[in-house]
């Protein structure tokens, strides 16, 4: 049986921009953790990443730097062309990996590297995927709330998430301004393989319940700049028979996500407002309580606002190492003490499959199965 792993625990981060720099100081804050490279393109970004969590640190533009003997634990947090060379090589070399989502930018980039991943198991390596909405308690008492029956039986979900990137990024580019998220082959996609892995896997990881059938509709509408889709709208059938509606893009902006069953509802608006109602009764979860008597029972309940029991619920910061879902720390915990990785990133690789029929969907505007 492999042991623990020895302590300090040493990390290097390949990849120092964009969400990384908002789970850095997980990396200085943990005193059994040690950040001792970053590794970024742009030199003067790596080195900003370095001084942030100690003068120690290694500040360097090559990527093999990453897997150096005095390192234990590689963070890639690079563009998703990039993770099929970088997660493999990280592997080779004997490290445990933690991937940004999504896997990859292909399907077959992504089996390859969950099949690296299983073999380097067998070596006592430990690989995850990072998805930041695990990191907000309210989650996990969505799925709490799912499993008790607070819902009844799940009709629908709901998942908006939108924001007008694609619009800035449209304009950078026709100025001359190359980025990896504008090109096709290096993000696999636009808006939706970029935002929606997210609530694929949180619905099917709440209802414990797969993607069986998928249909959806995608197009670039007002960015002419990048080379995939701006907006996406897709229906996700579960196993279970519950149906999701997703809608991403990066023209415009809106965020919610919601939970329709056939005793309660939730929905979560803009990252802060809870609607909550239950004929089931209280449920007392980390973060969320409902105690209000129900308004179900009425024929046009919850016809507004004003019949639910209302809150504001605000997540966490990503570099919250109190926050006891903080998946960084909870990845770390589990190389530590040679446990499973939280988030597998076989489960990632269900995620594409799910994107790759959405996109299918879209091209030939029919519905898609999905292969158990």
């Amino acid at each position: 049986m492999t042991q623990p792993s020895k302590l300090p625990l040493r990390a290097a981060f390949l990849g120092c921009g964009g969400i990384a720099e908002h789970y850095l100081s997980v990396y200085r804050d943990l005193d059994w953790v040690e950040l001792v490279t970053c590794v970024d393109l742009d030199l003067d970004r790596a080195k900003r990443a370095a001084q942030l969590v100690g003068s120690a640190t290694r500040a360097t533009t090559d990527a093999r730097d990453a897997c150096a003997d005095d390192v234990d634990v590689v963070v890639i947090n690079t563009p998703n062309h990039l993770h099929k060379e970088q997660t493999l090589a990280a592997l080779a070399a004997g490290k445990h990996v933690l991937l940004q989502k999504p896997v990859a930018a292909t399907l077959a980039e992504a089996e390859a590297i969950a099949n690296a991943a299983a073999q380097a198991d067998q070596r006592g390596l430990i690989s995850g995927l990072y998805l930041s909405y695990f990191d907000q308690p309210l989650m996990h008492d969505f799925k709490a709330m799912v499993r008790s029956g607070w819902f009844g039986d799940i009709a629908h979900l709901y998942a908006r998430l939108m924001h007008r990137g694609g619009l800035a990024l449209s304009n950078q580019v026709q100025a001359g301004q190359a980025n990896w998220r504008a090109s096709l082959a290096q993000t696999g996609g636009g808006c939706f393989i970029q935002l929606a892995v997210h609530y694929i896997h949180l619905f099917a990881w709440m209802m414990d319940s797969p993607v069986v059938r998928v249909m959806a509709m995608a197009k670039n509408q007002f960015c002419p700049g990048i080379e995939g889709e701006d907006i996406a709208c897709a229906i996700l059938e579960f196993e279970n028979g519950a149906l999701a509606t997703l809608d991403m893009a990066w023209n415009t902006a809106g965020e919610q996500l919601s939970i329709h069953g056939t005793r309660g509802t939730a929905e979560y608006i803009g990252n802060q407002t809870l609607l909550l109602d239950s004929s089931v009764g209280e449920f007392h979860g980390v973060i969320n309580h409902f105690s209000m008597p129900s308004q179900l029972q009425g024929v046009a309940a919850p016809g507004t606002a004003a019949t639910q029991q209302s809150s504001k619920v605000i997540a966490p910061a990503l570099g919250d190492i109190a926050n006891p879902f903080n998946q960084h720390r909870m990845f770390l915990e589990a190389v530590r003490d040679n446990r499973p990785a939280p988030v597998s990133i076989a489960s990632g690789v269900t995620d594409l499959r799910v994107v790759d029929a959405v996109y299918q969907s879209a091209s030939n505007g029919c519905a898609v199965q999905i292969a158990g």
